[in-house]
């Protein structure tokens, strides 16, 4: 049997949009609403594909995640002062994916039970540079190889000591995160914490995030352009252009089954398909010689690099040495977890909604941010260096290909854990021409701020109160990280922070340096102290309302948890938790 349609054959995961705009106001607990969603799902929360289509569709949900956690990994490397280091890079990239899909077992699992993906945050970047500040990297670094001969290299040997003190500062502010989901503490965090911080914390970290995008950009504008010329056309123009993809199915009852279903693939792979092109033009001006040595767009030789790495890598606790913890460093990180937390809780309703289930409950509320907190944890002890929060982009690609099952999450974060344990690959990605890659930020941390911006569709923007704290906050937030960084390099901007205790300069200069922490802080003060209702400042429309759905056995089926279930039914008295059903 053979097809040819638009709308035969099993391969087809349906592009028609249920839910492009998640609207966090619309996620409550309205029957109606939620069944009509799990009537247009192609596969609902509890309904699973067979293996092979689940891992073509896990397959979809891992190229969504991708381009934005292989940036965070790769704009890691400068501060950590190893950016000619692909080995180092590779390791950095093999373990965030590793960590990646760990974490996501544990949550679709363990932890809400929703198909939800586990990936880096850019909330975790602007602390983990800030901390990284104080000890600039040098042009040079003098070393002794093994011969015993004095020379030259261009990354640090210790970068180790680096990674080692975000692992450590990491690992225990996300203890924070375990207490509050561990003590159910979400309702409390949420009556502080509303969209007018919430925007200017996201808003600030793309636009702090500008000058890695310039340095990076500007080493080939004509590269970076072109990157975000196709990202463009083919995320925005082309997303709707169907592309033929052959596909060959065997069933007992139809027998052989062949033919060809269309896709919309530019929507979903547009990043790699325009790094792609990309990469391979650098490499064909390379090797003509138009792009000569010292063009940062020049493909180097990365055949000893790959010989060298081994085919297989398996991250392990403590691979970059003992955790470092400090005051600063430990705050800032803090300060990222909170914001990921909250950012998490929208995702967790944003989720349901789509997937068709009813709203979560507190406990599964609580379960979920423990186990975020248990993520981050295990992301400090293994070493990618930044924690992991629930991923917003993969939210959507659920609404979008109405696929909504746990099985297809599961298999995505199996081919994380796949691509996170072959080395080979890490050296391989770690050898893309930073420009490049700076094309590639120029777009992402665009979304990112502008991610930020629409969360302000909760408030008042008329009134002169929301527009004051805002502007102050998100101006602050720019201001100050600029002054912080003179302080490196001139003697005299420093002694602006000289209380003579170091430990408290240092907490000082990380906060300072974080225009996400200032910009937050201020507007979350500024929130919380001048006059306002509740609707003026968007809190009524930001609330979340626990489940109303009236078959409460379809509640129990999607958020209950096997395990504690079983535990609780031995020992009655951990019903008292707050992430255990009563």
């Amino acid at each position: 049997m053979t097809t040819t349609s638009e709308d035969s054959g099993d391969l087809k995961t349906g592009y028609e949009p249920v839910g492009d705009n998640i609207e966090l106001e619309s996620v409550g607990g309205d029957d109606d609403d939620i069944t009509a969603v799990r009537r247009q799902m192609r596969y609902p929360i509890l309904k699973d594909p067979n293996w092979v289509l689940s891992f073509l569709l896990g397959l979809q949900q891992y190229l969504v995640m991708w381009g934005s956690t292989f940036g965070i990994s790769v704009v890691l490397a400068p501060s950590l002062c190893i950016d000619s280091n692909l080995a180092a890079k590779g390791q950095l990239l093999n373990t965030m994916f590793t960590m990646c899909g760990l974490t996501t077992m544990i949550q679709v699992f363990f932890g809400t039970r929703l198909p939800i993906i586990q990936s880096g945050s850019w909330i975790f970047f602007p602390v983990a540079a800030g901390i990284l500040s104080k000890s600039p990297c040098q042009e040079v670094y003098h070393v002794t190889d093994e011969n015993g001969n004095n020379t030259t290299q261009t990354w640090d040997p210790n970068w180790h000591t680096r990674m080692a003190e975000l692992q450590g500062n990491l690992m225990v502010a996300s203890l924070a995160q375990m207490i509050i989901g561990g003590f159910g503490l979400v309702g409390l965090l949420l009556k502080f914490v509303g969209p007018v911080t919430i925007s200017v914390m996201i808003a600030l970290i793309g636009l702090n995030l500008a000058v890695v995008a310039e340095f990076q950009t500007s080493q080939n504008w004509g590269i970076s352009l072109l990157m975000v010329v196709l990202v463009t056309l083919f995320s925005e123009y082309l997303k709707n252009v169907p592309m033929p993809l052959p596909y060959v199915s065997y069933s007992r009852e139809e027998g052989l089954n062949y033919g060809v279903t269309w896709l919309k693939l530019f929507s979903t792979l547009s990043v790699i398909i325009s790094l792609t092109i990309v990469w391979v033009l650098c490499g064909i001006l390379t090797a003509t010689g138009t792009f000569q040595e010292g063009n940062k767009a020049r493909i180097g030789d990365v055949s000893s690099n790959l010989n060298d790495a081994t085919w297989f890598y398996f991250p392990y606790p403590g691979q970059f040495g003992t955790p470092i913890v400090n005051v600063g460093g430990f705050v800032g990180f803090l300060a990222a977890i909170l914001a990921g937390a909250i950012e998490s809780i929208g995702d967790y309703f944003a989720c349901a909604k789509l997937a068709g289930a009813p709203p979560p409950p507190k406990y599964a509320l609580n379960r979920g941010i423990l186990l975020e907190g248990v993520g981050c944890f295990l992301a400090g002890l293994c070493g990618p260096g930044l924690g992991v929060t629930s991923y917003s982009e993969n939210i959507g690609a659920i609404g979008l290909t109405k696929v909504g099952s746990r099985r297809v999450i599961i298999c995505s974060a199996i081919l994380m854990l796949a691509m996170g344990t072959v080395g080979k690959i890490g050296v391989l990605l770690a050898s893309i021409p930073s420009p490049i890659i700076g094309g590639m930020y120029m777009v992402m941390f665009g979304i990112v701020t502008a991610v930020g911006i629409s969360n302000l569709r909760f408030v008042d923007l008329t009134s002169s109160r929301n527009v004051f704290i805002i502007g102050v906050s998100i101006y602050f937030g720019v201001v100050v990280p600029m002054w912080t960084s003179k302080i490196v390099n001139d003697p005299e901007a420093a002694k602006a922070i000289q209380t003579g205790n170091d430990e408290f300069d240092q907490l000082v200069r990380v906060i300072c340096a974080s225009g996400m922490i200032v910009g937050a802080a201020i507007a979350c003060f500024l929130d919380n102290t001048i006059p306002g209702t509740k609707k003026e400042r968007g809190l009524t429309s930001y609330e979340f309302s626990a489940s109303s759905e009236t078959d409460k056995g379809l509640v129990n089926k999607i958020y209950r948890e096997p395990v504690m279930e079983y535990l609780a039914g031995k020992l009655p008295i951990l019903r008292k938790l707050p992430f255990v059903p009563n």
